[in-house]
């Protein structure tokens, strides 16, 4: 871009150069100065025009509109320039001909300036810092998990310390495409270790190649940069680009993302072995989530944030003698008043078929039989202290009881491979798609998909309260338990 940006602008400045050269020497060649101006005009307004088609193929009508201020601004100076020639032609008046020069000289000065602001993207908008504070602040009032918002804000400000704080209009996108090739090299939650702790990422990156094959940390994944940092990167340009109307420098190219980047470690569902493990231990636990979350994620595939934010109105009786979970409500806070229910998506918010056999090992008597509000309270207090965020804290106690009966396995055998399990658990019995699809919260796919009940109907609760177990699934410790 700045190859191109100079050719016009020193076809600008040489038809100034040559004009006031013909000032200067005092010579009255008015043929010279007009074909120098409609020769070099043309020439500027044709590099200008192609730059645009080659830059911005089919952008909005904003650029279009620009390149024909630049033509119509060219072609009045030209205009200006033929009079002036006329002028010369009848008149002997010096002190006219004096002013008419300095006022093309001007134009052009002006042309010059308007065309180096266009190509370098157009008038200054707010720095990334200002903007982004304003696109945090819009967001969290948007009902997304406040969690995901504050990690989006973070990432954006990892990519700001990267590149700078500039105008969001300034960035170019080989700043994305080097932001890209650092993090391939960053240690995962490098902030965690003691060695990384105040390195910015492009140096826990340097540090990391630094160390022996043995001590390396293992770095992100090409899913994690492209889910947790591109993906809010090129949300928050379109929007900037929107509210301060400019073109993203992400809308028409991809990031690639090196082949040296780690690969992403599928989660695999448990085996009926590992969960018969699993629920033996689980099953004589006397807290409530550490009790029944196991099972609830095994057979239903609910995420543990769905999970342990459910209150004992969410599980009820319907039509058929079946008992489902609604995730469909917005909870009631200790104090009574209502309290928005964060789900992921808009799918997550969904009605739960639950198996029969919740009812005969106990499930459904200890909703009843707890007051009303979180069905497990333990969730929410350390001892005395509320708990920040229940949903990360119930993950990492479910991970450690995996741990203890030895079938955790880092990222890929973790709870929420029990979303996995129940995927294969009725996949297995031949479930429809699109029921396990509604079950599990999973988007529907397809135009076809999109059409009809977005909730389970009660022929399908019907198919999922008696669903097929796996063969040699051994749920008597939670029998024997009641």
């Amino acid at each position: 871009m700045d190859e191109i940006r100079d050719i016009i602008i020193s076809q600008l400045q040489g038809i100034v150069s040559e004009l006031c050269a013909e000032i200067e020497d005092g010579h009255e060649r008015q043929e010279r100065i007009v074909e120098a101006v409609e020769r070099k005009s043309e020439i500027a307004l044709k590099t200008a025009e192609a730059r645009h088609l080659i830059e911005l193929g089919s952008r909005a009508g904003d650029a279009r509109r620009d390149v024909e201020r630049l033509g119509e601004g060219i072609m009045q100076l030209r205009k200006t320039a033929l009079s002036l020639a006329e002028e010369f032609k009848t008149s002997k008046a010096g002190k006219k001909r004096d002013a008419d020069v300095a006022e093309l000289l001007s134009g052009f000065a002006s042309l010059s300036s308007a065309v180096q602001t266009m190509l370098d993207g157009g008038p200054q908008r707010p720095l990334m810092s200002e903007a982004l504070e304003a696109w945090h602040e819009v967001r969290s009032g948007l009902g997304i998990d406040q969690k995901k918002v504050d990690t989006d804000y973070n990432r954006l400000t990892d990519f700001m310390e990267f590149a700078g704080d500039k105008p969001v209009n300034k960035y170019r996108f080989l700043e994305f495409q080097r932001f890209a090739n650092v993090l391939v090299k960053v240690p995962a939650n490098y902030v965690k270790f003691p060695q990384f702790r105040n390195l910015t990422q492009e140096q826990a990156a340097e540090k990391n190649e630094r160390l022996s094959a043995g001590k390396r940390h293992k770095t992100l994944t090409a899913k994690t940069i492209d889910t947790n940092y591109f993906s809010p990167l090129r949300m928050f340009f379109r929007h900037m680009g929107a509210e301060h109307q400019f073109r993203s420098p992400l809308a028409d190219a991809d990031i690639q993302i090196s082949s040296e980047a780690r690969k992403s470690t599928d989660r695999t569902p448990f085996t009926t072995e590992e969960l018969n493990l699993w629920f033996a231990h689980a099953a004589t636990q006397a807290r409530g989530d550490m009790k029944w979350l196991p099972l609830l994620g095994a057979l239903t595939g609910a995420r543990i944030a769905e999970l342990v934010y459910l209150q004992k109105k969410d599980v009820y009786e319907v039509e058929g003698g079946h008992w489902v979970i609604d995730l469909t409500t917005e909870l009631i806070s200790p104090d009574g008043s209502s309290m928005v229910r964060r789900t992921k998506t808009k799918s997550s918010a969904r009605i739960i078929a639950l198996h029969h056999v919740f009812v005969e090992v106990g499930f459904i008597d200890y909703c009843q039989k707890m007051p009303e509000g979180w069905l497990f309270p333990w969730a929410f207090y350390h001892g005395k202290e509320v708990v920040k965020m229940p949903a990360s804290a119930a993950s990492k106690r479910m991970n450690g009881q995996l741990r203890k009966v030895g079938i955790h396995k880092e990222i890929e055998s973790t709870f929420h491979s029990t979303r996995h399990t129940a995927k294969d658990i009725m996949r297995t019995a031949k479930v429809d798609r699109r029921t396990h699809d509604l079950q599990t919260g999973h988007s529907l796919r397809g135009v076809s998909e999109g059409y009809g009940s977005k909730r389970l109907k009660r022929d399908e609760i019907d198919v999922l309260a008696a669903l097929p177990l796996p063969d040699g699934l051994n749920l008597t410790p939670y029998i024997a338990g009641r």
